[in-house]
């Protein structure tokens, strides 16, 4: 384990009508997904399971009349397009202390009836990566998962994430996340946040931009 023990938890793809994103992926490569739930800011999401306990958050926009769903639409401006990205750590509380970063708790309701507890830091750093865990075990959460992937039928076997590409420097990056061995290519298109993101498979990388 290198540094903080990051990895890629998920990756936010943001769809402008979000079941019609879900098929295309769906018929386009082969992923499939399970229902999420409503954010209480306006946006919805759909849950694509790959290897345990890593995924892709497809968000939707919802209410306009609330404030996510209102800056959704504004960011995806018609087009559907990776947003964000997020780091799971072996001890978010000392990640959060080295940042001087505050602890928020959130629970997502989902449609299976579960209720999912987290803790993140870093949203309000945005387009930066911010980290998160969640309760209960590790073991528990790959158990979880790994139903997950079932009731997702793929039509294809999805991996974790073969890369992240970030338009922000290396320098600057490395600043916020300090010792890693991330996947990460650097664009060279100014700019901040995430550019594309690789899927790993049997039959090579899905890539989503």
């Amino acid at each position: 384990m290198v540094g903080e023990g990051f990895y890629i938890d998920h990756v936010i793809y943001g769809a402008v009508d979000i079941d019609a994103t879900a098929m295309r992926l769906r018929d386009d490569y082969g992923l499939g997904c399970i229902p999420g739930g409503n954010h209480l800011g306006g946006t919805t999401n759909l849950l694509i399971p790959l290897e345990p306990p890593t995924f892709l958050e497809l968000i939707g926009i919802g209410d306009t009349s609330l404030a996510d769903g209102a800056w959704l639409e504004q960011t995806l401006a018609g087009k559907d397009r990776v947003l964000w990205w997020v780091l799971g750590v072996s001890d978010l509380d000392e990640t959060a202390r080295r940042r001087g970063l505050p602890i928020q708790v959130g629970t997502m309701a989902m449609a299976s009836g579960i209720t999912t507890t987290f803790r993140t830091a870093g949203m309000p750093r945005y387009p930066l990566p911010f980290f998160v865990d969640y309760s209960g075990t590790p073991a528990a959460r790959i158990e979880l998962w790994k139903a997950r992937v079932a009731d997702a039928h793929h039509g294809c076997a999805p991996g974790t994430f073969s890369f992240v590409e970030v338009r922000e420097p290396a320098d600057y990056l490395d600043a916020w996340l300090g010792d890693h061995e991330l996947p990460l290519n650097h664009t060279a298109t100014p700019g901040r946040g995430i550019a594309s993101v690789g899927i790993a498979t049997d039959d090579g990388d899905i890539v989503l931009e």
